[in-house]
């Protein structure tokens, strides 16, 4: 028998995805499913960490009688916000042990294989962490609303915005304005309707368009990119004020944003070594007695 197991539980805000290992790193499996963002339910989101735990157990020839033996590290989207975290603590668990960390923060765990680095995650939404030693501060991260700058929500909402100045004549009907205007059949009120009730997903679609524009040299498409690397930047020279020895990019519009960063940014920006799987089964480790381990 070989002991302890670890369980890395990466719950964003889409899917919850599970690496399972023993503490002696020898691989058990890994397994996805539902949600496990607390924000869209405790109970729920509970639930599809049991599960998709289960089956990664299961894809190691285990089963659910070995979640009593697991020390699970749980990087959760919304672990942040003190109310949900306790909520959370308050319902039975079916693990030996368990700890609790956000998303992001596990994810800059597994990007620097556990040691000081920071994180700048540009997707639909963006963040930032930066690890010192056992500390994590957070930058960034509370929503469309009112943060997550540069991100892929914000390109898209942004693109909007210069469409509709556009039909009202201030800016050029661009071919990315045209685009999207056609999509509301030029009627803004449409378009008006369309922004107060869509979500960061909803925004973010048309991101995909201003980057292809941008390719071409649209004027417009410019206008805006060159508005995210200007949020963008300030973040991550932050990150670098605040100690970070490397930052690594992650997200879907990691790869689209590095080439444009100031010389002095992109020598500072590696690979991430590791995926937030990763990160959570090193925040797993820690629950591990002194000694126990590979």
């Amino acid at each position: 028998m070989q002991g302890a197991i670890l369980l890395g539980v990466d719950g964003g805000g889409t899917k919850c995805r599970v690496r399972a290992r023993y503490a002696d790193g020898t691989a058990i499996g890994e397994a996805s499913g539902g949600t496990a963002n607390i924000f869209a339910g405790v109970d729920a989101a509970l639930a599809n960490i049991i599960a998709v735990s289960t089956a990664a157990l299961q894809a190691g020839g285990l089963s659910a009688d070995h979640l009593a033996r697991s020390h699970a590290g749980l990087g959760l989207a919304g672990a942040n916000v003190s109310s949900f975290a306790a909520e959370l603590a308050a319902r039975p668990m079916p693990f030996a042990a368990y700890a609790l960390e956000t998303d992001a923060v596990v994810a800059c765990r597994g990007a620097h294989g556990g040691r000081d680095g920071a994180i700048a995650i540009l997707g639909t939404g963006s963040a930032y962490v930066i690890r010192r030693g056992p500390a994590f501060t957070l930058l960034g991260g509370w929503g469309i609303a009112v943060s997550d700058q540069g991100s892929g929500a914000d390109l898209g909402r942004s693109a909007l915005s210069f469409a509709l100045l556009a039909l009202d004549g201030v800016v050029e009907e661009t071919a990315l304005c045209r685009d999207i205007l056609a999509e509301f059949d030029r009627d803004p009120s449409a378009l008006a309707e369309f922004a107060g009730a869509a979500l960061p997903r909803d925004f973010g679609r048309f991101a995909p368009l201003v980057w292809e524009r941008f390719d071409a040299g649209d004027a417009i498409a410019l206008r805006v990119v060159g508005q995210g690397v200007a949020l963008v930047e300030p973040m991550l020279r932050r990150l670098l004020q605040l100690g970070a020895p490397e930052i690594a990019l992650l997200g879907g519009l990691a790869a689209r944003y590095q080439p444009l960063f100031a010389a002095n940014i992109q020598q500072r920006i590696v690979s991430p070594e590791g995926d937030a799987m990763d990160g959570a089964l090193d925040l797993a480790a820690t629950l591990l007695p002194a000694g126990v381990g590979a």
